[in-house]
C-alpha cells in the first residue's frame, strides 16, 4: 500500500541579477525576482497599478454586439434573464449584472440552478422557466461557452441569449447574440484570467460607459468576492478589481454581509482590514454552502438584501449550512483517502468513487486529494443511474482538455486546466476510468511528482520582522500566482508543542531563536514565536529539540498583542 507522501523542499537559488532599488531588503528582494519582478519600473507597476480599470469593456470579442443588444432592451423595457452558476464566482456574478441593470431601469429575473436536479450550465428547463415568466433576453453569468444546443432551443422559444464566460470554448460555438469570453481564438483581450464576476462587471462597465453613466462602486465587492473565491490568478486586472473591492468590502453597507461577518469572526475594521485570505477561508465557503448542500439562491439573497432581518437569518442558515459541509467533507475525504491508500503504487491519476460522496462536496475532497498526493485528483458521487464528478488537478495536467478527450463518454463537461467536472451515465464509468488513466499515465508517466515546496528564502525570523515584514506586506492581496511568500528557518529551539482543534489534528508550537532566554526580539516575548501547523499534529515526535520550519507568515493579530504567527507549512527535526 502507498502512503502520504514526504514533501520535497525545493531550497531558494542564489539570488540572480537585478536591478531592483538596492534598499530592498534581501528577502524582499527574493521574492520579488521569484515572480518576474527583477526591475524597479515593474515593482512600481505592480505596486501602483493604474487609478482606473486597465482595459476598455469592448476590446472583449462580443462586447460590442452584448452592448447593442442591451441597448435595445432598455429602450423596449424588455424582461432580462440572468442565468448564473451556483458557485461563488456565479453568485456575484449574478448579483452584478442584476443590480447593474436594475440600475438602468430593466426587469431583471436572475436564475441559478440547483446542482443536483440540474448541474452545471444553461438548461432547457431553466430557459422554459425565464421565458414562461415573459424574458425574451437571457444572459449568462460564469457559464453559456459550450450550450449550444440550449441557445438554440432559447431562439425557437423566442428570447435572444448573450453569454458571458470564461470557460475553455469547444470546437463549435453557440449562436448566440454574442459570446463575451476572452478565451475566444479570436481574442485580443490583454488578459485571460478574468472570473466569471470579473466578466459580468466588464459587461455592466461596459453598458454605464456606453450611456455615459458612473456604474456603483459597491459591485466591486462582488467582484472581488467571486475573483477570489474562484482561484483565478491575483495579477493584472484582477489585483486591481481585488485590491478595490477588498477595500469596498472592509467598508460594505450590504447588510447581508455583514450579518455574514458576524457569525465568521471577521472585522474588516480592525488593524489590516480585510485580506483576500480571510475572504477566501472564512467568507467565500460560507457563501459557496448554500449550492453544495441545498440551493444557491440563499447566497443570493444574502448578498442583495436590504433587510438587516433576512440578512441575519440567512447568515445563521449559512452558518450551520457550512458546518454541515465541513464535516460531511471530512467524512468524505476519509473514505477518498483510504480508498487512493489501497493503491500499491500511486496512479497517475486518482479516481475515487462512492454512494456516500455529496455532490457538492467532491470537488472539495478532490482538492484534499491533490494537495495531499501531488496527482490529479477525480471524485465521483454514485447515483443509481449516473455519477456526478469533479476534478483538480497539477500544473503538469490539463484536466479539462483529458475530460474532453473522454467527451463521448461524458453527458456534459466543462471547467478549466485546473478544476473541472462533469456526468456520465454510471455504465460508462469502467470506460472511463481506462481512458483517464492511459491520457494521465501519457502525460505524466515519466515524471516526479513528488509534493514539493517552492521556498522563497532562507531567513532568521527576526529579519523579517519591521521594516521587510511592511514591504511583504504590500505585495497583497496574496492568491494564485501570486502566492503567499514561503520561508525557511533551520534550527528553531521548541519551547513548547501541543495539539488543538476539535480532535487535536493541529500542531500549536511556541518556539525561539537562539539559545539565549532573554534575546529580545520585536515579533514576541523574549524572541519568541507561535507556529501553527495545520492537521500536521500526529507527525510531531515528543521532546524534539529543535526544527527546521517552512511557513509564511501571519500578520499580528488585531487583538494588538503584538505577536507573529508562523502558518508552518512543513517542518523537520533540525540536524545534530
Amino acid at each position: 500500500m502507498v502512503s502520504d507522501n514526504a514533501i520535497e523542499w525545493e531550497l531558494p537559488p542564489a539570488l540572480p541579477r537585478h536591478s531592483l532599488p538596492e534598499y530592498l531588503p534581501p528577502a524582499v528582494a527574493r521574492v520579488l525576482v521569484k515572480r518576474g519582478i527583477d526591475t524597479a519600473a515593474k515593482l512600481q507597476l505592480f505596486l501602483h497599478p493604474p487609478h482606473r480599470l486597465p482595459y476598455d469593456p469592448l476590446r472583449l470579442p462580443g462586447m460590442d454586439r452584448a452592448l447593442q443588444r442591451l441597448h435595445q432592451a432598455v429602450n423596449g423595457g424588455e424582461k432580462v434573464g440572468i442565468f448564473g452558476d451556483f458557485d461563488v464566482d456565479g453568485v456575484t456574478g449574478t448579483a452584478i449584472v442584476a443590480e447593474g441593470l436594475r440600475g438602468m431601469g430593466l426587469p431583471v429575473f436572475p436564475y441559478l440552478p440547483h446542482r443536483v436536479n440540474e448541474g452545471h450550465g444553461l438548461s432547457v428547463v431553466a430557459i422554459q422557466r425565464l421565458v414562461e415568466q415573459g424574458v425574451s433576453l437571457i444572459i449568462t453569468v460564469d457559464c453559456g461557452t459550450t450550450a449550444v444546443a440550449e441557445v438554440a432551443g432559447a431562439r425557437e422559444l423566442g428570447a435572444d441569449v448573450i453569454i458571458t464566460d470564461h470557460h475553455v470554448p469547444h470546437d463549435r460555438l453557440p449562436e448566440a447574440v454574442a459570446v463575451v469570453n476572452p478565451r475566444l481564438p479570436e481574442s485580443n483581450y490583454p488578459f485571460l484570467g478574468l472570473s466569471g464576476a470579473g466578466l459580468g462587471f466588464k459587461l455592466v462597465q461596459g453598458l454605464y460607459q456606453f450611456y455615459g453613466q458612473p456604474w456603483d462602486p459597491s459591485l466591486l465587492e462582488l467582484a472581488a468576492l467571486g475573483t477570489i473565491a474562484d482561484l483565478v490568478p491575483l495579477v493584472d486586472e484582477n489585483r486591481f478589481l481585488v485590491q478595490q473591492g477588498l477595500a469596498a468590502l472592509a467598508q460594505t453597507g450590504r447588510p447581508g454581509l455583514q450579518a455574514l461577518y458576524r457569525r465568521a469572526g471577521v472585522q474588516p475594521s480592525a488593524a489590516g482590514g480585510l485580506s483576500a485570505e480571510t475572504v477566501a477561508f472564512q467568507i467565500a465557503p460560507r457563501l459557496n454552502s448554500p449550492g453544495r448542500m441545498e440551493h444557491a439562491g440563499d447566497s443570493y439573497r444574502l448578498l442583495t438584501t436590504q433587510s438587516e432581518e433576512e440578512a441575519e437569518v440567512l447568515a445563521e442558515k449559512l452558518e450551520r449550512l457550512n458546518q454541515e459541509r465541513r464535516n460531511l467533507t471530512e467524512e468524505a475525504f476519509a473514505v477518498a483517502r483510504q480508498q487512493v491508500l489501497q493503491h500499491s503504487t500511486l496512479p497517475p491519476i486518482l479516481l475515487v468513487a462512492d454512494p456516500s460522496f455529496v455532490p457538492g462536496i467532491t470537488g472539495v475532497v478532490a482538492g484534499r486529494l491533490v494537495e495531499t498526493f501531488r496527482r490529479p485528483a477525480v471524485v465521483m458521487a454514485l447515483g443509481d443511474d449516473r455519477a456526478m464528478a469533479s476534478g483538480r488537478s497539477i500544473p503538469e495536467f490539463n484536466i479539462i482538455e483529458a475530460f474532453t478527450a473522454c467527451g463521448h463518454l461524458l453527458t456534459r463537461y466543462g471547467g478549466h486546466a485546473q478544476a473541472a467536472g462533469f456526468t456520465l451515465p454510471a455504465k460508462n464509468l469502467p470506460l472511463l476510468e481506462a481512458e483517464l488513466t492511459a491520457i494521465a499515465q501519457e502525460a505524466l508517466g515519466s515524471r516526479d511528482l513528488r509534493p514539493t515546496l517552492s521556498i522563497d528564502a532562507e531567513v532568521k525570523i527576526a529579519d523579517l520582522l519591521g521594516e521587510p515584514l511592511s514591504w511583504l506586506s504590500s505585495l497583497e492581496p496574496f492568491g494564485m500566482a501570486n502566492p503567499r511568500p514561503v520561508f525557511l528557518t533551520r534550527r528553531a529551539q521548541v519551547l513548547e508543542a501541543q495539539g488543538v482543534g476539535k480532535s487535536g489534528q493541529h500542531l500549536k508550537l511556541r518556539v525561539r531563536e537562539g539559545d539565549s532566554p532573554d534575546a529580545p526580539s520585536a515579533g514576541g516575548a523574549f524572541g519568541q514565536y507561535t507556529a501553527l501547523a495545520f492537521n500536521q499534529a500526529h507527525r510531531w515526535v515528543a521532546n524534539t529539540p529543535y526544527l527546521d520550519l517552512v511557513y509564511t507568515l501571519s500578520a499580528p493579530t488585531s487583538r494588538g498583542d503584538g505577536d507573529l504567527t508562523l502558518k508552518v507549512l512543513d517542518f523537520r527535526p533540525s540536524p545534530a
